[in-house]
């Protein structure tokens, strides 16, 4: 009789490797002189987002742990860990099996997104397999298999995206970069292009309250993404893509190795000139680009420390708006420079058990200028950024504390000038601002774990802003309870607060006509995050799957409230300066993921957003309404479906996406007060040649576009003309095709 092997056996290896990449195996000891892989096994670092599978030869790699010192973990069902050595370099656990079974049916498989029944945090971790299974041409579009994440577009105008999450706008998802700032600041509009997918090795998607480690400014959560490694199997690896509409990109990555010192080299071009104006409106729909995009990153091991740096740099120009030699035309120009050196330093202890510490620093400059018509925005951002970690055991393992300090420091000179076209060397500055924010702190966070069926992990931070010289408190709470061994139940709630750049935040308003006015006295934004969430592993026909389902509760204390609610009016201001002040976003989703055949991967998902806000009102409304947040989706859907032959070199996979209705604002060229439902569909075909894979697909299989999505276009110097109000594609079918070249080792 075969059986599933069902239970959960953790082991830990006291090892402080917060700056390599470790290589081993997972092995079962038959017979002293006979050994197999174990395939599937699952090996990550305690307590962090952090983790893999072993693959079909028994084989991990896993990225250096985020903080010092680090447990690395293995888990298999239904095996025990018997012995563990280091051969080599490389870290082996040799497990038997816990169980007396007459016959035993291991399976294993590495899947392109998974949830974690381990991590006391909620998280859901996208992998490389995942990207591939769609254009992925920036960050933005990493997401659109994935239904915890949406994307959406910013204006008619720019071509760039955003996304939401938890119902929220991406500016309340702190977003990091091996946890290293990646989008703060000048960069929230546009920093999701900023990162070319072809560098992400993975994704960790953290809902609701995070660790405090981290910092102060996850409201909904946070995204962490992982560059590839000098350590992956990969010594070279080329990427070209290209589409009907003659926008081409290329992306490079290649692994240097020489002693102590590795380091990885990153490149990406992309290019874009073709005028395209399907719809007829006079406007291009796709804007013409020029990016440039490197990265660089150094890793230095010896016996005490292990060091990382990072060097990156970004130049990219965006034209759009009317076409060429129109009677009345109106320019969309937005250019961005970015440069950016950071470091990840790891000091290890190995005399003192437990004992180790970590400093993570980031230095940026960020040139960012914009003009949308008659608007002229001009932003520089200088951003300097330390952390330092400590960890030590309190009495055993199972009891784990961090403590630290860290600092933010900001200089930030943004303005918008207002210019008359008839006469554009004349302007009324409507806005300025130059500001230094310094913000230290100070942090500790606690985790302790019973057993094998709870664990919980609690922090505090209190940060300082020099503006309002005030003290922020930051607690935080994550618990996890395992009823069995394939559940985890999960309650979080927290804190977060962070320093709005409303201008930068909101750029594509200015894709408008809209009379802007502020209010005064801008406060930092704060609010409250409460979340529940069960994950439960199956087997169902043999076949294994995962259902998902949670529910996050946000609710602003202050809150820079963006109020487009009457027509040809911009308006800026504290939530707390509106009588009954009130904001919340309540957010339910459910994800069941199975493989209904050898092979042949479902994923399902389905989520509610209920999110409103209060406005002082004018003319259209009463005088302090609670309305929905605009151009938010009430209901989303998904399905993705994805298959490979029994060679895995045929790679089939096609995502549906279903866009409920959304509420629009006011606007006497839209008769309705709600958006149509619609769906997007989104299909590719791969196929791998030795070292080569080919594919091809179509996005917007069905050329779904956003009726009239520039608002009195023919006439952009009127009160009407409007951009900014997108809730749907501008763009309909794109058939894109490319290759992916990669050399081993």
């Amino acid at each position: 009789m075969k059986n599933i092997i069902k239970i959960l056996i953790v082991v830990c290896l006291n090892f402080n490797a917060t700056a390599q990449n470790i290589t081993g195996k997972v092995l079962e000891r038959i017979s002293n002189d006979r050994i197999t892989p174990i395939i599937g096994a699952n090996v990550y670092w305690e307590n962090t987002t952090v983790g893999t599978v072993t693959n079909n030869d028994g084989v991990y790699n896993i990225p250096e742990a985020p903080s010092l010192p680090a447990t690395l973990m293995v888990s298999f069902i239904g095996y025990e860990i018997a012995e563990q050595e280091v051969i080599d370099g490389e870290y082996i656990f040799y497990i038997q099996s816990s169980l007396e079974l007459d016959e035993v049916n291991i399976k294993g498989k590495q899947t392109s997104s998974r949830f974690s029944t381990i991590n006391t945090l909620n998280v859901q971790t996208l992998n490389t397999q995942e990207f591939e299974k769609a254009a992925c041409c920036n960050l933005s579009e990493s997401f659109e298999t994935n239904a915890t994440v949406d994307v959406v577009y910013n204006d008619a105008v720019s071509g760039a995206k955003k996304i939401r999450m938890l119902g929220l706008d991406g500016i309340y998802t702190q977003i990091t970069q091996e946890n290293l700032p990646l989008i703060r600041g000048l960069s929230s509009s546009y920093g999701l292009t900023f990162t070319p997918g072809p560098f992400v090795e993975s994704i960790q998607i953290i809902k609701g309250a995070g660790s405090v480690i981290n910092g102060f400014e996850s409201f909904s959560g946070q995204i962490n993404l992982e560059y590839f490694k000098p350590d992956c199997s990969e010594s070279l690896y080329y990427n070209l893509y290209g589409n009907a509409e003659g926008k081409i990109e290329n992306n490079l990555r290649l692994v240097k190795k020489n002693g102590k010192w590795k380091s990885n080299l990153f490149a990406h071009f992309s290019y874009h000139d073709t005028e395209i104006d399907n719809n007829n409106d006079g406007f291009l729909d796709m804007p013409l680009i020029t990016n440039f995009n490197f990265l660089n990153r150094w890793k230095f091991e010896n016996k005490n420390v292990g060091l990382q740096f990072f060097a990156r740099g970004f130049i990219e120009d965006r034209i759009g708006g009317t076409i060429e030699n129109r009677s009345n035309p109106y320019l969309v120009e937005i250019n961005n420079k970015l440069i950016e050196l950071s470091s990840k330093t790891g000091f290890r202890m190995p005399e003192k058990k437990g004992k180790s510490s970590g400093l993570q620093t980031s230095f940026r400059l960020h040139d960012f200028n914009a003009a949308f018509g008659a608007n002229k925005y001009n932003g520089l951002q200088k951003s300097a950024y330390l952390n330092l970690i400590n960890q030590t055991y309190v009495r055993e393992e199972k009891n784990i504390l961090k403590f630290g300090l860290s600092l933010y420091a900001d200089e930030i000179e943004q303005d918008i000038t207002e210019y008359n076209l008839a006469t554009p060397d004349s302007g009324e500055e409507i806005y300025s601002e130059n500001r230094t924010d310094i913000m230290p702190g100070i942090f500790s966070e606690y985790f302790h774990k019973w057993g094998e069926l709870f664990s919980i992990t609690s922090g505090l931070r209190a940060d300082y802003y020099n503006k309002t010289d005030k003290f922020y408190m930051i607690p935080r709470v994550n618990m996890k309870y395992n009823p069995n061994e394939s559940t985890a139940i999960r309650i979080s709630g927290g804190r977060a607060f962070r320093n709005s750049n409303f201008i930068s935040d909101n750029i594509s308003l200015l894709a408008s006509n809209r009379e802007i006015s502020f209010g005064d006295n801008f406060l930092p934004e704060i609010a409250w995050n409460y979340g529940v969430n069960l994950t439960h592993c199956f087997y169902l026909n043999d076949r294994e799957g995962t259902f998902n389902i949670d529910f996050y509760r946000t609710d602003f204390e202050n809150q820079i409230v963006v109020d487009v609610e009457d027509q040809g009016i911009l308006n800026f201001t504290n939530l707390l300066d509106i009588p009954n002040p009130i904001s919340f976003s309540n957010a339910f989703q459910i994800d069941i993921a199975y493989e209904l055949f050898n092979r042949f991967d479902m994923k399902l998902a389905y989520k509610i957003n209920n999110s409103k806000t209060s406005y002082l009102g004018g003319p259209t409304y009463d005088f302090s309404s609670l309305l929905e947040t605009p151009l938010l989706p009430k209901d989303r859907a998904l399905i993705n479906l994805a298959y490979s032959n029994k060679d895995a070199d045929w790679l089939f996979d096609a995502t549906w996406n279903y866009i409920g209705k959304s509420r629009i604002p006011r606007h006497e060229s839209i008769d309705a007060e709600y958006s149509d439902p619609f769906s997007l569909i989104n299909c590719q075909i791969t196929k791998k040649v030795n070292n080569f894979d080919f594919y091809i697909g179509i996005e917007n299989l069905l050329s779904y576009t956003q009726e009239n999505p520039i608002l009195d276009s023919y006439n952009p110097n009127s009160d009407k003309f409007d951009a900014s109000l997108i809730w749907a594609p501008v763009t309909g079918r794109k058939i894109y095709f490319g290759l992916r070249y990669k050399l081993n080792n």
